[in-house]
């Protein structure tokens, strides 16, 4: 009975222990889950936070940083000028002064016209009027004039930096401009540049169509006609879905390729097989099979038994050899008719990037010369019989002189300046003794009732009444201000000294960054310097001095690192699922 009790008593305790520390250990990795999820939150928050000060340092300074120290540097070192014009933004001035003093002119008219009143003082004074010379109009500022030559003007500063630069055009004889004209003037010159291609590809690439479209753009550029708009979003079209297409192709070039590859490795698998087989059997049984099978086909019989197993065998084998040659055959002509209509299609784009920027070009040309009113009326420059020839002729030969008015002012003189100054002076003085509050209030309604408004003030109006304000103030605080702050995580502390670093550790995030810039060819086909960043920390770091569990309960997304931005793609998001 006794032995009894002490066995009973001893299995409460084994079962109570075994209770109380698998109840321990679930509580324990319950603990350690939430708190690698806290720390998960806090570095991605951090990474967010490196994000902005990223984008803000690339903004000031061309390109991302590359190390922790740059980056807290510019942050707490950068400043920026904060420019207030909220009281400038309240001010106005009537946006029609001219109509305001006509206004104000009728409304005094009955005590004193300004503008009259000093003109009768300058007459009693002696003075007289004369006209202005364009030399004297450019004196005083009222005009400027400059002779340009027509290929100045064609291509202009403003031109030329909106300009795609599909190729370098050459100013002294726009010769490459005419060359790329020429092989479109016929459908015969334009196939001339794909004569190495299948009549099919042709049809594949719509190789007429495309000349077709092209053509017609020209004809409208040239037809000088003002009312004529071009647009070259067609032709661009055509060059997205070509990029399509050559897309699609390398697709089925891929499963081609994998296609033949499988094949291969059965045909290989076919001869290991056959090979082993005829070292089991012997060659010299194989091919006394293979002649009884031949001398029974004759007679219309197959082999049977041991022999006709064989026989079946290595029919098999043949077989599934034979299949598969005409596979890898079959793809391999897939093969090298897909490259050649990727060969054709990305010449056609080459072709349409030069059309596109000859077209331009050619636009730019007729727009300048119809701005200026000179080459449609001249019918010297119709002698070469060729619309383009003599566009290019006059752009290369015609002198062109531009006037320009820089501000309104009389175009008489007085022949006594300081007595006009003097009767301007006196008659301002009475307009000064006729106005009062009452009489400004009428030259207000009135001018509001003439659909007269009210203009805000220039940023130069602004800075001469004292109403702009410049302050200075530090970067951070623009990274980090009210908006970012009120969306930003609230259960993560903002910590600028420690935002390399990562929580909880004495380990800093490791930066990369890098630019690539495009060659010649893939400028001119439109590609842009790019730049890169990222920053990363690995989950070894970011669960440093925690149990030994957070490397059992670690989902599979924890394996490696955690980074925001990439060295391979252009995008700023994090790995996280963001």
């Amino acid at each position: 009975m006794k032995s009894i009790l002490t066995k009973g008593v001893l299995w409460i305790t084994i079962i109570l222990l075994a209770y109380f520390g698998l109840y321990g250990n679930i509580t324990n990795e319950i603990h350690v889950r939430k708190v690698m999820d806290e720390r998960k939150l806090e570095n991605i928050q951090r990474l967010k936070d490196l994000r902005e000060v990223q984008l803000e340092y690339k903004r000031h300074n061309g390109e991302y940083a590359d190390n922790p120290d740059s980056l807290v540097y510019f942050l707490f070192n950068t400043s920026y000028d904060y420019i207030n014009t909220e009281k400038a933004d309240a001010d106005s001035i009537p946006s029609n002064m001219r109509k305001w003093k006509k206004i104000q002119r009728r409304l005094l008219k009955d005590k004193i016209d300004p503008y009259k009143e000093a003109k009768r003082i300058y007459r009693e004074l002696g003075g007289r009027w004369n006209v202005l010379t364009e030399k004297q109009k450019v004196k005083k500022g009222y005009i400027s004039v400059e002779y340009f030559s027509a290929k100045e003007l064609f291509m202009s500063s403003e031109y030329k930096n909106s300009r795609e630069n599909i190729y370098e055009i050459d100013l002294n004889s726009l010769s490459n401009l005419t060359r790329i004209y020429k092989k479109q003037t016929s459908f015969s010159n334009f196939n001339q540049s794909f004569t190495m291609f299948d009549e099919d590809i042709k049809q594949k690439i719509k190789l007429e169509n495309v000349y077709t479209t092209i053509n017609k753009h020209y004809e409208t550029v040239l037809s000088l006609s003002k009312s004529d708009i071009i647009s070259l979003e067609q032709l661009r079209s055509l060059i997205n879905k070509n990029n399509k297409n050559i897309e699609n192709i390398n697709i089925l070039i891929d499963e081609n390729k994998y296609k033949q590859e499988n094949a291969e490795g059965l045909v290989n698998a076919t001869n290991n097989q056959r090979e082993a087989y005829t070292e089991t059997i012997g060659s010299d049984v194989i091919d006394k099979v293979r002649q009884k099978a031949a001398i029974k086909s004759e007679k219309g019989k197959k082999l049977k038994g041991r022999k006709g197993v064989i026989f079946q065998i290595i029919t098999q084998q043949d077989s599934t050899e034979n299949a598969n040659k005409i596979i890898i055959k079959d793809c391999k002509n897939n093969i090298i008719k897909l490259e050649s209509e990727i060969s054709a299609r990305e010449k056609l784009n080459t072709i349409l990037l030069n059309n596109i920027q000859a077209i331009s070009d050619i636009n730019q040309m007729k727009n300048k010369a119809i701005e200026f009113n000179q080459y449609f009326y001249n019918e010297n420059y119709y002698k070469n019989n060729s619309k383009l020839n003599d566009l290019i002729y006059y752009t290369l030969n015609q002198e062109i002189k531009i006037i320009k008015v820089l501000k309104k002012g009389n175009s008489k003189t007085p022949s006594l300046p300081k007595e006009w100054k003097k009767a301007q002076l006196q008659a301002d003085f009475l307009v000064e003794q006729s106005m009062d509050a009452d009489l400004f209030e009428k030259v207000n309604t009135k001018y509001k009732n003439n659909g007269g408004k009210w203009r805000s003030l220039t940023e130069e109006e602004g800075y001469a009444r004292g109403l702009i304000t410049v302050t200075t103030l530090e970067i951070k605080d623009k990274i980090f201000d009210e908006l970012y702050m009120k969306n930003r995580a609230a259960n993560v502390n903002l910590n600028l000294d420690s935002l390399v670093y990562i929580p909880h550790t004495n380990n800093k995030y490791s930066f990369s960054s890098k630019k690539t810039v495009p060659n010649d060819e893939q400028r001119r086909q439109g590609e842009t310097v790019k730049y890169y960043f990222e920053i990363t920390a690995s989950y070894d770091d970011i669960y440093l001095g925690l149990d030994k569990e957070e490397k059992i309960l670690r989902n599979h997304s924890e394996r490696e690192n955690i980074q925001v931005g990439s060295l391979e793609k252009t995008i700023i998001n994090g790995n996280w699922g963001e």
